[in-house]
C-alpha cells in the first residue's frame, strides 16, 4: 500500500509542475484517461492469453505497451505530439464495432490531454508502469487509493457534483440490500460510487464464478459528462467488472413514453444532480403536468417510471424537492400515490461539503403500493463534531443507530412518524421538522443556534483556507475590448409583452421570468442597459450569467464570447461583476433616464489571462461565493440565537409571575 500511495503522490507532484494542469479537476481528468488506457491494456493482455482469437479494439501502435510502457521510450516534444496528434484523434475516431471499442471511443471523445510538457507526461507514465493491474492484490489495493482520488473531486469546484461520500453509498446499498439477479440502475452514476458499493455487496453473496458473472449483467449506470464517465468506467474495472455497463448519455434525453417494460429495473440507487436546470429542453420529454426545469425533480419522476412493480429505491434529494407548490407538489403527490415512501433520513447540511452545503435527505420507497405513513429519522452530528468536511467526512459507523432503529421503529428525539392524511393536509409537503425535539418549547432552543454558529465558524475557517489555497496570480494577459472578443446582442422581449412559457426570461430582476419563445441557445453574460435606480443616477445592482435556451428582456444585452476556448463566459461574468462600477456604470449617461448603449458595452476593455488561469480564477470566485453565503447564514443564526435567548428568558419570567399569582 505504501508503495502505491507513493506512486500517486509522485504523480500529483509531477502534474502540479506542468503548466497545462489547472486545479484538482483537470489533474484527475488527466489521470483518469491514463489509468483507463493502462488498465485496459493490462486487461487486453489477460484476454489475449485466455482467447487466441481475441483482437483488441486499440490499434497496435496506440496500445499502452507499445508507446508508454518503456521507461526509456519517447519523451519531450515527440511524446507530446504523439499524444495530441495521434493518440487522441485516432482513438476518438474508432469505428465502434463492439462494446469494448465503443467504450474506448467514448472515453477519448469526452476527455483531454491537458499536460503541455512531454517530459512531465513521461514521468507520470513511468510511475503508472509500476502498477500491475493483472495482480488482484495490487488492483484491489489501488481500488482503495482510487477512492481517495475520487474523494478529491468533492472540493474541486463544480466537479463535486460527481462524487457521493462513500458512507452514503454504502449505507443506502446496505439498506436496499440488492440480491443476485436483480437489475440495478444508477441513472446519474457520476464516478460510480453506488455501483461499486452494489458490486461489493453482491460479491458477498456469490459462491462460484458463474454467480460472479451475473453481477456483470446486473449493474448499469448512465452518465452524460465525460470526466465522470471515464472515472466510473475505470472504477468498475477496478472492481472486477470486465466490461462496465455504463452508457454515455443524459438520463433525461428520452421521452418517458419510449421506455418499455424491459427497460425497467428492480433497484435504483442514485444521487441525482440538484440545484441546476435541465439542458436541451429535456423537460419536454415528460408529461405536461410534471414539466419543470429543476433537474432533481425530473429525475424523481424518471426513477418512479423506471422501477418495476415492487421495485425499490434509495436516493438523495435536497430539501427543496420536499416542498413547493404547482408542478413540484404534483410530483410529490405522484411519488406518494404510486410508491410507498416509507422512510426519509434527514442529513445535516455539511455532508456534501465543500461542493454543496444545502441540507439533503435519503428517501427510501417501493413502487406498487401507496404511502400510508412516512417515518423520519434526523441524523445528528456525533458528540464533539460541529460539521463535516473534506478532512472529517461522514463515517459509515455513524449511521449504525439508524440501522438498529430500522427494523424496530419507535418515536424518539431523533425519529417521528407522519400519516398520509397529515401530509395531504399540508399540500403534500414532506419538509416536516422533528416535532419531538421541539416539544413544549414552541421554538428552537438557544443551544441549537449556538451549535449552528459554531458550525458556521468552522465552515468559515475551512472556506477561508480553501480561498487562500486557491489564490493565484496572473502571469501574462491580453487586454481587448468586448467588441473584439464577444458578440453583444440586445434583447428582444418586452417584459409586459412576455407570454409565460417554458424558457427562462432574463430581466433586470434577480429572479428569472419565463417566456414561450427563446432568443438565445448559448452561454452568456447579460447586462442591463438602464440604471437600477433611475432619477438621473447611474447604478447597476447586478449582471446575470445564463446558459441554455433563454429569452432576454429588451432593456438588456447578451455578451457572448466568440471563442469559448480562449475566453470563458463564467470568467467574463465574474470579471464584469466585480468591476461593474469602474467598467460599466461609469459609461452610463443621461439626465433622467440613465442608460447604456450596445456600442458602449463593445468598447469596454477587459483583461484576458490564459484559459487555464481563467479556470483558476473561476474556482477562486466560486469559493469566495461559498464563503459569502456562509457569512450570510451566520448572521441569520446569530440573530435567531439572540431572539431565542430573549424568548427563553422572558418565558421563564412569565412562568414565575404565573406561579406567584
Amino acid at each position: 500500500m505504501s508503495n502505491l500511495t507513493g506512486i500517486i503522490k509522485g504523480i500529483r507532484n509531477d502534474m502540479r509542475e506542468d503548466r497545462g494542469i489547472s486545479g484538482d479537476g483537470q489533474r484527475i481528468e488527466q489521470l483518469g484517461w491514463m489509468l483507463f488506457l493502462k488498465i485496459f491494456d493490462d486487461k487486453d493482455k489477460e484476454l489475449e492469453l485466455l482467447d487466441d482469437s481475441y483482437k483488441s479494439p486499440i490499434p497496435k501502435d496506440l496500445k499502452w505497451r507499445n508507446w508508454a510502457a518503456d521507461d526509456e521510450g519517447m519523451t519531450g516534444d515527440e511524446l507530446l505530439n504523439f499524444v495530441d496528434q495521434s493518440l487522441f484523434p485516432r482513438l476518438r475516431s474508432l469505428n465502434a464495432r463492439d462494446s469494448r471499442t465503443y467504450m474506448v471511443r467514448e472515453v477519448f471523445e469526452g476527455n483531454n490531454n491537458y499536460m503541455k510538457s512531454g517530459i512531465n507526461i513521461r514521468k507520470v507514465l513511468n510511475r503508472l508502469n509500476g502498477i500491475d493491474f493483472n495482480k488482484a492484490s495490487e488492483r484491489h489495493l489501488f481500488g482503495e487509493i482510487y477512492e481517495t482520488i475520487l474523494q478529491e473531486l468533492q472540493s474541486a469546484g463544480d466537479y463535486g457534483e460527481f462524487y457521493t461520500p462513500r458512507a452514503i453509498t454504502n449505507f443506502i446499498v446496505d439498506i436496499i440490500n440488492p440480491k443476485l439477479g436483480e437489475k440495478i440502475l444508477d441513472p446519474a452514476c457520476g464516478t460510480g460510487g453506488y455501483l461499486t458499493s452494489a458490486i461489493e455487496h453482491l460479491k458477498k453473496q456469490t459462491k462460484n464464478i458463474e454467480q460472479r458473472k451475473t453481477i456483470q449483467k446486473s449493474v448499469s449506470g448512465w452518465e452524460w459528462k465525460p470526466l465522470p464517465y471515464v472515472l466510473a468506467t475505470t472504477n468498475l474495472i477496478l472492481h472486477d467488472i470486465e466490461l462496465p455497463d455504463i452508457t454515455y448519455r443524459d438520463a433525461l434525453d428520452k421521452p418517458l413514453s419510449e421506455y418499455r417494460e424491459k427497460d425497467r429495473v428492480d433497484i435504483i440507487i442514485a444521487n441525482p444532480p440538484f440545484g441546476g436546470t435541465v439542458a436541451n429542453n429535456n423537460e419536454n420529454n415528460f408529461p405536461a403536468n410534471y414539466r419543470l426545469k429543476e433537474s432533481a425533480d425530473l429525475f424523481l419522476i424518471l426513477m418512479i417510471h423506471l422501477l418495476k412493480q415492487g421495485g425499490r429505491a434509495g436516493i438523495v434529494l435536497p430539501d427543496g424537492s420536499l416542498s413547493g407548490d404547482g408542478v413540484k407538489q404534483r410530483i410529490r403527490q405522484k411519488l406518494l400515490e404510486d410508491c410507498n415512501l416509507h422512510t426519509i433520513i434527514r442529513l445535516p447540511n455539511s455532508v456534501f461539503k465543500p461542493y454543496a452545503t444545502v441540507a439533503t435527505n435519503l428517501l427510501f420507497f417501493e413502487k406498487g403500493k401507496p404511502t400510508k405513513d412516512v417515518w423520519y429519522y434526523q441524523h445528528k452530528y456525533p458528540e464533539g463534531v460541529k460539521s463535516y468536511s473534506k478532512t472529517n467526512p461522514l463515517k459509515l459507523e455513524e449511521l449504525d443507530p439508524i440501522k438498529a432503529w430500522w427494523k424496530k421503529r419507535t418515536e424518539s428525539e431523533s425519529s417521528w412518524k407522519v400519516s398520509i392524511n397529515t401530509i395531504i393536509e399540508r399540500g403534500y409537503d414532506l419538509d416536516i421538522k422533528n416535532p419531538n425535539s421541539l416539544r413544549n418549547t414552541g421554538t428552537k432552543p438557544t443551544q441549537y443556534y449556538v451549535s449552528e454558529l459554531r458550525n458556521d465558524l468552522s465552515n468559515i475557517d475551512t472556506e477561508i483556507g480553501n480561498i487562500l489555497h486557491s489564490l493565484s496570480y496572473i502571469s501574462d494577459y491580453d487586454s481587448k475590448s468586448l467588441g473584439e472578443v464577444c458578440d453583444v446582442i440586445k434583447g428582444k422581449t418586452g417584459i409586459k409583452k412576455s407570454i409565460p412559457g417554458e424558457f427562462p426570461l432574463v430581466t433586470t430582476s434577480e429572479e428569472r421570468g419565463s417566456h414561450n419563445k427563446f432568443q438565445f441557445d448559448d452561454e452568456a453574460v447579460c447586462i442591463p442597459l438602464v440604471s437600477s435606480s433611475g432619477h438621473g443616477h447611474a447604478s447597476l445592482k447586478r449582471i446575470h450569467y445564463q446558459t441554455g435556451k433563454f429569452a432576454l428582456g429588451s432593456i438588456l444585452a447578451a455578451v457572448i464570447p466568440k471563442n469559448k476556448q480562449e475566453l470563458s463566459t463564467k470568467y467574463l461574468y465574474y470579471y464584469l461583476s466585480n468591476f461593474k462600477e469602474e467598467l460599466i456604470v461609469s459609461l452610463m449617461k443621461g439626465m433622467a433616464n440613465v442608460s447604456l448603449s450596445v456600442t458602449k458595452i463593445e468598447s469596454i476593455k477587459i483583461i484576458i489571462p490564459s484559459f487555464n488561469e481563467q479556470i483558476e480564477l473561476i474556482q477562486l470566485m466560486e469559493k469566495c461565493e461559498n464563503l459569502r453565503q456562509t457569512l450570510d447564514k451566520s448572521a441569520t443564526d446569530a440573530e435567531n440565537m439572540i431572539k431565542s435567548a430573549l424568548n427563553g428568558a422572558f418565558h421563564n419570567t412569565i412562568k414565575s409571575n404565573v406561579r406567584n399569582e
